[in-house]
């Protein structure tokens, strides 16, 4: 399993901005961001096959970088691969905090980790929200994405958007991963965790359940399903 472990501040200051760092992935987060990592073992078994094709990948909610670098390092080793990033990096409560005179946030951490691994020339930055994407000739002029990996505001709304503008953009035989669908199997507060996964739940339950080009391959805090036709 990935993990994280504890280091001295680096570019932060004051002991609530603590980073932590998982060496497999040179990749830095803020102490408080919940860990994605360690879903991202799961994926492992799923994306064998993809790693030496040119793959088209779609992240919608990149925070601090963690499942991009994830894509970037295991899965988009094909020099032609892309990796298209959308997220609006709202400026966080940090830039509040007394001593954080350098305004650091998300986006910084997200570009850090990057630029960090040099893996800066395969991905595409859309800073917007996600219904801004989705009308962008961006979005519009790609033919398909072979991944999909959607972690954004986890409303119903915005999870029907996104299956609605995605899933017709998913090659066959593509990828699409939920993240938050299972609150039952979060590893953070429980009435937290039921806030983000219920909609997102709701909303992917009633699109398997209405679709039978569908396969699912993997089910547990996070949901993976495959497009067959």
């Amino acid at each position: 399993m990935l993990e994280y472990k504890k280091i001295p501040n680096t570019f932060l200051k004051g002991k609530d901005r603590q980073l932590l760092f998982n060496e497999e992935l040179n990749l830095y987060k803020r102490k408080r961001s919940l860990d994605g990592i360690e879903h991202l073992h799961h994926w492992k078994k799923f994306i064998d096959d993809y790693k030496d094709k040119k793959i088209n990948c779609l992240e919608i909610g990149s925070h601090e970088g963690q499942s991009a670098i994830f894509f970037l390092k295991k899965l988009l080793l094909n020099k032609d691969s892309t990796l298209l990033c959308c997220d609006p990096w709202i400026k966080s409560h940090w830039l509040n905090v007394k001593g954080n005179e350098t305004g650091l946030c998300y986006e910084d951490i997200f570009d850090f980790n990057i630029k960090n691994n040099d893996i800066d020339k395969k991905i595409n930055k859309y800073y917007g929200t996600n219904d801004k994407l989705y009308i962008d000739d961006l979005f519009k002029n790609i033919e398909y994405f072979d991944i999909i990996y959607i972690d954004d505001i986890h409303t119903e709304k915005s999870t029907r958007l996104n299956i609605e503008n995605c899933w017709k953009k998913l090659k066959v035989g593509g990828l699409m991963i939920f993240d938050d669908y299972n609150y039952k199997l979060a590893n953070y507060d429980e009435e937290k965790a039921k806030f983000f996964c219920e909609p997102v739940k709701l909303v992917v339950d009633e699109f398997i359940n209405n679709n039978d080009n569908i396969e699912v391959i993997h089910e547990e805090y996070q949901k993976i399903i495959k497009r067959i036709i």
